[in-house]
């Protein structure tokens, strides 16, 4: 891809509701963002995998958005918890979304925005997952492919922010969308 064509893709990233900055990584930003979020530390018993963002950061090019609250609603849940058979046993709650009770099934509302499934199958090794999310809006660019995205930990966050020379203001967030090209 062109200068040019990498530059479309900020253009189209900065014109979205909500998105205050868009950036591409650097190699120092990559590699560092990638060893924070392998050596995210659990909750308890918990372990937490950041896989939208190792993802992410496998593709040949990495943008990053810094967003508000006006930033668009996820397509699909952006935080699951899984069994050690990689089974849903809870995830997040989309805006508005109601999650109807199932036979043999139980659900735990933890706070307004996350659900855990119980009774229908074992949580044992239960486990965070934030799995890569699609991006429509890069995905509609002529010659990207393999588009996801991810939304990197706070830690992860702080770590981009600070590299970029961004302010750390909580009301932000950022968001990682990595592509690669396809040849013309």
């Amino acid at each position: 891809m062109r200068p040019d064509e990498l530059d479309e893709v900020l253009k189209v990233l900065s014109r979205i509701r909500g998105v205050k900055h868009a950036f591409y990584l650097t190699k120092a930003m990559r590699s560092g963002l990638a060893r924070i979020e392998k050596e995210y530390p659990p909750i308890g018993p918990l372990t937490i995998r950041n896989d939208g963002v190792l993802k992410c950061l496998k593709r040949e090019h990495v943008a990053c958005i810094v967003k508000d609250k006006g930033f668009r609603a996820p397509p699909h849940p952006t935080v699951l918890l899984v069994n050690e058979d990689g089974e849903v046993i809870g995830r997040e709650l989309l805006p508005g979304e109601k999650i109807p009770e199932r036979p043999g099934r139980k659900n735990l509302f933890i706070g307004k925005d996350f659900v855990i499934f119980v009774g229908e199958t074992s949580g044992k090794g239960a486990r965070f997952v934030l799995p890569p999310v699609e991006f429509k809006e890069v995905e509609r660019i002529d010659g990207t492919s393999c588009v996801m995205s991810s939304s990197p930990s706070s830690l992860g966050d702080l770590f981009l922010r600070r590299q970029a020379g961004l302010e750390d203001d909580p009301k932000l967030a950022s968001i990682l969308i990595g592509f690669d090209l396809r040849e013309p």
